[in-house]
């Protein structure tokens, strides 16, 4: 008798897929551009506008790539994830209210 492992092997190309799409975003973004443009920013806030989108993408993408590795979401997935949210909400202010 074998144990059934549908389950997780379908939950690993999920978050398989997720991982890629989410590091393709982040490429995009550093290769390209996420249009977003503060001309006045300098300092940090100009690294915070600059590397802040894709880095927020990358955290998801290893997020991802971690819980497709261990065929669950894990506490490290978690961690990343949450500092990739944390990451979002810096770059958010850093557009919408740091002057």
């Amino acid at each position: 008798m074998t144990a059934d492992t549908s389950a997780p092997r379908g939950r690993r190309r999920w978050y398989l897929a997720a991982a890629l799409g989410a590091s393709a975003v982040a490429i995009l973004f550093a290769t390209v551009g996420d249009g977003v443009e503060v001309p006045d920013a300098t300092g940090f806030r100009r690294v915070v506008l600059d590397v802040g989108h894709q880095l927020v993408w990358a955290l998801l993408g290893g997020a991802f790539a971690v819980a497709a590795a261990r065929g669950r979401w894990s506490g490290v997935s978690q961690a990343l994830a949450v500092a990739g949210g944390v990451t979002y909400a810096i770059f958010l202010f850093a557009v919408f209210l740091w002057n």
